[in-house]
């Protein structure tokens, strides 16, 4: 008869602030006792590459599902949209936290505030800084003067870099800015409506990832599942997986339920090259399951230049 563990879970997790942020989190709400083991991944390493949220590389967790693989820890906590949209048969993701704010904020230093009337209250020019190819295509659709670059590091070093001046803004989740309660002072900031500059399939998100065959670490994790979260997350990955978003296509996504069905916004940097398409759908998660890049229209000037609400001032 297997004997059965008494011992502390063991999380692993990146070593980041906002890592260690929901890893801690995890570990603070979970029915049993359990302690941190803190693992560098690709992504704490290589940073000059442009990231786009379930990817099928795992910058950000491969290493980690490694070490849980080979039985060194017991669960994973990640940020949801960091995991790849097809995951190892041996894994399963058990539990999801409640999702925090989906939306992203728009961090302006006060030398390139611009009050031109355009849509990203920036000047033209503007070199802002987007660590993703979603958030770099948006800037160019609703901005073109200005000029998205890729920005890399942890959340305190992006704020860092835009208040020495090295980008005149800056891109970034706002649930990261909330969770780890930083100051963005003298930075401007502004949220962006998620109905209109879509998030990440699954950003907000806190994903539990174990061993399929680990039953004790399944009961546990699934004590602290919150499951309407769980449900519209994973619509999400198989629009991202449907729609062939990855590293290397700006993907755009956020399902609400709406009655029995679902409420879906959908955007893609459309495969042929006329640029940033976004449509809203409704139905069961089988229809929206059955979409494609071929339903999504291109976004036209016009339709561009009547989204006068696309940002609004940030207050906490």
């Amino acid at each position: 008869m297997q004997e059965t563990r008494t011992d502390p879970l063991i999380i692993g997790t990146r070593g980041s602030r906002l890592a260690m942020w929901q890893a801690e989190e995890v570990q603070r709400v979970l029915p049993t006792e359990a302690r941190l083991e803190i693992i560098r991944t690709s992504g704490d390493r290589i940073q000059d590459v442009s990231l786009q949220g379930g990817s099928t590389t795992g910058f950000f967790t491969r290493e980690i599902e490694e070490h849980l693989l080979a039985g060194d820890i017991d669960l994973a906590v990640h940020s949801f949209k960091d995991l790849p949209t097809t995951l190892d048969p041996r894994l399963v993701i058990a539990a999801c936290l409640p999702r925090a704010s989906v939306t992203d904020l728009l961090l302006v230093h006060p030398d390139w505030l611009g009050e031109d009337g355009g849509l990203l209250p920036i000047k033209p020019g503007c070199l802002v800084g987007a660590g993703s190819l979603r958030r770099q295509a948006l800037v160019r659709l609703y901005r073109p003067d200005a000029e998205p670059a890729l920005i890399r590091g942890n959340v305190p070093t992006r704020i860092r870099k835009c208040v020495e001046g090295q980008y005149g803004a800056i891109v970034m989740a706002r649930a990261g800015i909330e969770r780890l309660a930083l100051d963005t002072d003298p930075l401007v900031v502004f949220e962006l409506d998620p109905a209109l500059w879509l998030p990440a399939p699954a950003q907000g998100a806190v994903a539990i990832e174990i061993r399929t065959d680990d039953a004790r670490t399944r009961a546990a994790v699934e004590a602290i599942d919150h499951s309407s979260t769980s449900a519209a997350v994973a619509l999400e990955r198989r629009l991202l997986a449907a729609f062939e978003g990855g590293c290397h296509t700006a993907f755009g996504a956020h399902v609400v339920a709406q009655g029995t069905g679902w409420r879906a916004a959908i955007g893609i940097d459309r495969p042929d090259g006329s640029g940033w398409g976004q449509r809203v759908y409704t139905g069961t998660s089988a229809d929206l399951a059955a979409l494609g890049p071929d339903n999504i229209p291109q976004m036209t000037p016009e339709t561009v230049a009547g989204q006068e609400a696309l940002c609004r001032p940030w207050r906490r």
